[in-house]
């Protein structure tokens, strides 16, 4: 039996998994691939120091095709006549992506490959629903989360340090970031983007044949706004075989660790919460391990200071936070649901955060994990738990538990039969 066809449009390459979103990306197709038996074709719109190459590339994905480049002045350009002349309908972000040469590559992709579904990555690649309407089988969106809410939430934030335009700066002109960083444009920006992105999610929703959201409540939301009941929850997962695997590690006394991406906005103003406005409050003076990618400017603001490490890129994080002896993983804003408070318990480590961390779980708080949005009771809590081994192992244990019963990739998976692929 001939496998099926699947062209997946990505904002990105989603290898190393080193955030949440490429995680999702990465067992999303997976699960296509092993399960419902897709060959899965990507059209990747490349971000910067990305390129096309078999090195590292996961086995499900039979082939990789590079969008064409949106450069700095077509973006400025399309955010001009799509999003700010009238009648300026489109987001930002969706201006910035859109050009009609990779509308004409799609084209000829769907000509070639005859798919059997197609995927969509995100709002801001919405806008390609015009190069893909002609395929025969479903046509999904992968939303996320509502991005227009995670906008609102980064400006009631206490601190919102990082630049707006996220990796859409990397290839902006240095006096637009400037600009629009400007601490007299950037809410303002912000609130006007949040406006647009919530009818356009509309748009989308009745646009595509289904819309993803890891978020069950987001999912049912959106089946409001739209009137239509096309709004699916694919939930975040974990390999808890993998992360729950028993290996031998060394405890370092009196650690934390902080898992995530650094470079993206929301979590590096989740350091400076914690650096800044956490850390200060406990008394037992831990040093918390930052794992993952961090920016240099970022590295820089804490390079002096005695309680905070950035280990970088780890090749197994497993090893690296299972050496300490909390997870702390306040969440700064965003919406969806969080890979690394998920990850955290999958590893049957003591997890503390916040609300936000808890957004779309079903966990139990003080047993499955601890949670507050008050900074006094987090460094509480921390401090309560570095003196009480007998807590963490508890805690951990009822984590790894929730996380095996409501996270398992292979229950998730089950989600994408009901749109019909």
């Amino acid at each position: 039996m001939a496998r099926k066809k699947l062209l997946f449009v990505t904002t990105r390459l989603f290898w190393p998994t080193d955030e949440g979103h490429k995680v999702l990306l990465y067992n999303y197709c997976k699960g296509l691939h092993e399960y419902y038996k897709y060959d899965i074709y990507l059209y990747s719109f490349l971000e910067r120091g990305q390129e096309v190459k078999k090195d590292g590339q996961p086995a499900f994905i039979k082939k990789v095709y590079a969008a064409r480049p949106v450069n700095a002045w077509q973006k400025i350009r399309g955010v001009v006549c799509r999003s700010i002349l009238p009648p300026g309908r489109w987001s930002f972000q969706s201006a910035m992506y859109f050009s009609r040469a990779n509308v004409r590559n799609i084209q000829r992709l769907l000509e070639k490959l005859q798919p059997d579904a197609v995927i969509v990555d995100m709002i801001r690649l919405s806008p390609y629903f015009c190069a893909v309407r002609d395929c025969k089988g479903p046509r999904l969106l992968f939303m996320e989360d509502a991005l227009s809410k995670r906008y609102i939430r980064q400006i009631q934030a206490a601190s919102t340090e990082s630049g707006i335009a996220g990796r859409f700066g990397e290839s902006l002109p240095g006096f637009v970031n400037r600009i629009i960083n400007a601490k007299m444009f950037k809410n303002r920006i912000l609130a006007g983007e949040s406006r647009r992105l919530e009818k356009e999610e509309v748009r989308a929703a009745r646009s595509y044949d289904s819309v993803i959201y890891v978020n069950a409540a987001e999912a049912r939301e959106m089946n409001q706004k739209s009137g239509r009941e096309n709004a699916y929850t694919v939930t975040m997962g974990a390999d808890c075989d993998y992360f729950g695997a028993p290996i031998e590690v060394e405890k370092i006394p009196n650690t934390l660790s902080y898992v995530g991406n650094m470079g993206v906005a929301a979590n590096a103003d989740a350091v400076r919460m914690i650096m800044d406005k956490i850390l200060p409050l406990i008394p037992s003076r831990p040093v918390i391990h930052f794992i993952g990618s961090a920016p240099e400017d970022l590295k820089k603001e804490y390079k002096d200071h005695p309680q905070c490490v950035f280990e970088g890129r780890v090749d197994d994080v497993r090893m690296s936070v299972r050496a300490t002896e909390v997870v702390l993983s306040p969440i700064a804003y965003g919406t969806g649901v969080k890979t690394k408070v998920i990850e955290g318990m999958a590893m049957s480590m003591p997890v503390v955060t916040n609300a936000l961390g808890i957004d779309g779980l079903s966990v139990r708080v003080g047993r499955d994990l601890l949670m507050s949005d008050d900074f006094h009771e987090i460094a509480a809590m921390v401090e309560d738990l570095l003196h009480d081994p007998g807590k963490r192992n508890e805690l951990g244990q009822n984590g790894y538990a929730y996380a095996l019963e409501n996270h398992r990739w292979e229950d998730i998976y089950k989600v994408f039969g009901q749109m019909g692929l």
